[in-house]
């Protein structure tokens, strides 16, 4: 299996702007992202990467990260975003349990990877020699190494409810998968724009945003680190035709002087993910006429489930039905379907589920019920099919041997 897709789409859109990076005022065709990920991709490998071995980036949205992403899917090398927010040992553990071989960084960040091992700590993304290595100024190719479906291909690590660093694994299937499914599903192609604001470390921004933007052929702009103020003029620059963010930034954005709800409604879809919806984000923008609709997913299963703009209107609350080649279940307890209206965990069978957890097969063995994937969040569906998450099940409340939501004592309390 050849996943050197980017070239093949730099093939088809040569000229075509594929990122965009308004703080640098710079913007790169798909020839020279391609061109720019071959480069990387014969520096990774005179330093000794080979296949399977992985390569992690500490930094904020920026095109070094699609750099060194298409670069390892040339190499069959497995990419590592990790997460700037966390704190010095957090990130010490995710660099040791991933067992990464070479680390980019951005060097504002540099004081966050005081615990880890400097031989590591390869080069700083904003540095003139990172520039030099890249330049698309000349091209040397690449020929892309052979890679199986379910060879890996990245990491992304979640702490859970456990504080534990857990990185999770998508293949080299997963990805087309994820992918896919979210261009059939929002109608992706080479018209659309997206605006990644949300990290790339998260799979809200990766996985939901990159990848079914630039297999479409769209253009994607950068925003290196969120401002609803800042983001509120990217909008109104560059007319975005989707966004999907967790609903707290979209409060930051409602919020600021700027905002233009008339840039909102000419989107063809905006989302609110990554977190229970918020009725209350729903509501503050309904008053301008911007519909946002819920879409449900997980680091371990990107967005597998979405609600439609016109049932939004009738049922905001809902997270909708399964995307495209996705099936969803609720089960009880004893792992048999419930019934309409009957709360149970929601399940997910699909092929952009992650095959599981990096070395860690007991916590892997953990989260599946055969085929599917167990979510570890208690929903309910209705007489039309449409779902509704509840509350995380490990949230759950036992007194006098019956089972408590959450939520059930928040409304008693209020």
């Amino acid at each position: 299996m050849n996943f050197d897709w980017i070239k093949t789409r730099s093939d088809f859109d040569i000229e075509k702007p594929a990122v965009i990076d308004p703080l640098k005022g710079t913007q790169w065709t798909y020839q020279q992202l391609n061109i720019r990920a071959d480069h990387m991709a014969h520096y990774l490998t005179d330093k000794g990467i080979q296949k399977g071995d992985v390569v992690g980036v500490f930094a904020p949205n920026d095109v070094a990260l699609l750099d060194l992403l298409f670069a390892c899917f040339k190499m069959g090398a497995v990419f590592l975003p990790i997460n700037w927010r966390l704190n010095p040992k957090e990130i010490a553990a995710v660099v040791k349990d991933s067992e990464l071989k070479i680390l980019f960084y951005a060097e504002k960040h540099l004081s966050s990877l005081t615990d880890v091992d400097e031989k590591l700590l390869h080069m700083d993304i904003d540095s003139p020699e990172y520039a030099t290595i890249v330049n698309p100024e000349h091209h040397q190719p690449f020929k892309a190494t052979k890679v199986e479906a379910n060879d890996l291909a990245a990491l992304i690590y979640t702490s859970g409810t456990t504080g534990e660093p857990k990185g999770v694994m998508f293949s080299y299937d997963s990805f087309v998968n994820n992918g896919t499914n979210i261009e059939l599903t929002y109608k992706f192609n080479s018209d659309y724009t997206t605006i990644i604001s949300t990290p790339m470390f998260h799979v809200l921004g990766f996985n939901d945003t990159v990848l079914p933007t630039l297999m479409a052929g769209g253009t994607l702009v950068l925003q290196r680190y969120f401002n609803g103020e800042a983001l509120n003029d990217l909008i109104a620059q560059y007319e975005p035709s989707f966004i999907i963010m967790i609903p707290t930034m979209y409060y930051a954005t409602i919020k600021q002087p700027n905002f233009n709800p008339e840039n909102f409604r000419k989107m063809k879809y905006v989302i609110q993910g990554g977190s229970q919806p918020l009725p209350s984000i729903q509501a503050a923008f309904k008053q301008y006429g911007v519909n946002i609709i819920n879409g449900y997913g997980l680091t371990e299963a990107p967005l597998v489930m979405v609600n439609t703009p016109e049932n939004a209107l009738k049922k905001p609350m809902s997270i909708g039905k399964s995307v495209m080649f996705v099936e969803s279940i609720i089960l009880d307890d004893d792992k048999n379907e419930v019934g309409v209206g009957e709360i149970g965990e929601l399940a997910i069978k699909a092929k952009n589920v992650t095959p599981g957890y990096w070395k860690k097969p007991e916590e892997t063995a953990k989260i599946f019920h055969g085929p599917y994937l167990l979510t570890g969040d208690l929903a309910k569906k209705d007489e039309d099919g449409d779902i509704f998450i509840i509350d995380r099940k490990k949230e759950l409340i036992i007194t006098g041997g019956e089972n408590v939501l959450p939520s059930e004592v928040e409304t008693a309390l209020a």
